[in-house]
């Protein structure tokens, strides 16, 4: 089989629907990195996502493809915040870094709150600095990448941005309500980071998770309370996770990779993918969201002037009720340092909501399930 392409956007590239990730080869030797990146083109995939803040994997992805450069399309970020640094210390060390005179895809990294973007934004921001980099034809294109959908639709409805990069899985279900049928609108491109659940959701592979990056095993639920027919084993979990994330409206989907095993892995579930069975639809309860009312986390409610972690808390009780994760958060609430008991009931954070959520309500029926 062919390894499908899509159109990014309105951009004139075109990206494998299956992409690689570059954080993993971290961990890598320099030999072995660039025997995993160089593997992953041959397989038919052209679409390698990277970053200034990922280590040296800019330098492992740039020694390893620079000599089909024009075969390929590499997407970076800069996560500093003014023009003055991004242009300097960010876009000059990727371009060396990465063994190019230009980079198909400059990403702001990591934009998650509105003030953030407003700075970077701004005359002096980092967004400056990448236009005028686009001007002078080092970068073809401009992203932006977050883990707040609320904040990336501010982004993206101002012009700015080419393509979004942003976080989906079966646990992580927020893009798809707004953001990406808003992206599909604008013609921006649809970029999907930690399809296998990522960093802080209650996921595990054992061959794909944690131990990317040699990290021990971390707390996570037992598995049988999570979705039972996702199955015990890791690459048939990561398998249904990747189908499940592929059947939406996006462009490019970036799991993490680190082995030849994993590219294969990726490439045949990308290739034989023709969307998902009437029995997946049923269990993964694909196009669903939390009932209403649900937090949608975009932390505006925040700092809580009592010190309660109100996103969190929301979110373990929709994990609590909608995905059936019970044993686990109940483990996890008792470790917070202030409790829904500490709420004065001060009303600041249904001022700030912008969703009107009744957020003292939901906290006190959110403590009844965790306690």
């Amino acid at each position: 089989m062919i390894m499908q392409k899509r159109r990014l956007g309105r951009t004139d590239l075109h990206v494998s629907v299956a992409g690689f990730g570059g954080i993993p080869i971290i961990a890598l030797s320099r030999e072995e990195a660039e025997k995993v990146v160089r593997y992953a083109y041959e397989q038919g995939i052209n679409y390698f996502d990277t970053a200034r803040a990922y280590g040296d994997s800019e330098e492992k992805i740039g020694a390893a493809l620079k000599n089909v450069r024009d075969e390929v399309v590499i997407a970076t970020k800069t996560h500093q915040r003014t023009k003055e640094e991004a242009a300097r210390a960010g876009i000059k060390q990727s371009l060396r870094n990465l063994q190019t005179d230009r980079i198909d895809l400059v990403q702001l990294h990591g934009i998650d709150t509105e003030e953030i973007l407003k700075k970077a934004m701004g005359s002096e921001g980092s967004l400056a600095a990448l236009e005028e980099a686009k001007s002078q034809g080092k970068i073809g294109y401009i992203g932006i990448s977050g883990h707040n959908p609320y904040v990336l639709e501010k982004a993206i409805e101002t012009g700015k941005f080419d393509t979004v990069l942003v976080p989906l899985n079966v646990l992580e279900r927020r893009a798809a309500e707004k953001l990406i049928p808003y992206a599909r609108e604008l013609d921006v491109g649809i970029v999907i980071m930690k399809p296998l659940g990522g960093c802080g959701a209650p996921l595990q592979y054992p061959q794909w998770g944690a131990r990317f990056l040699g990290k021990p095993e971390q707390d996570w639920p037992d598995l049988s309370e999570f979705i039972p027919h996702f199955g015990r084993d890791g690459s048939e979990r990561a398998h249904r996770s990747l189908r499940f994330v592929l059947a939406h409206n996006v462009d490019t989907v970036i799991p993490g990779l680190r082995s030849t095993a994993q590219v294969d892995h990726l490439v045949k579930v990308a290739e034989e993918f023709r969307g998902l069975t009437s029995e997946e639809k049923r269990s993964y309860r694909f196009g669903q969201l939390p009932p209403e009312p649900f937090c949608r986390e975009c932390r505006l409610c925040m700092p809580c002037p009592d010190g309660v972690e109100i996103p969190t808390i929301l979110r373990w009780a929709n994990h609590y009720t909608f995905y059936n994760i019970q044993e686990w958060t109940r483990q996890q609430y008792p470790k917070l340092g202030t409790k829904v008991n500490s709420c004065t009931e001060c009303g600041k954070c249904e001022e700030e909501c912008p969703y009107h959520l009744p957020v003292i309500t939901m906290l006190k029926e959110a403590e009844k399930r965790l306690k």
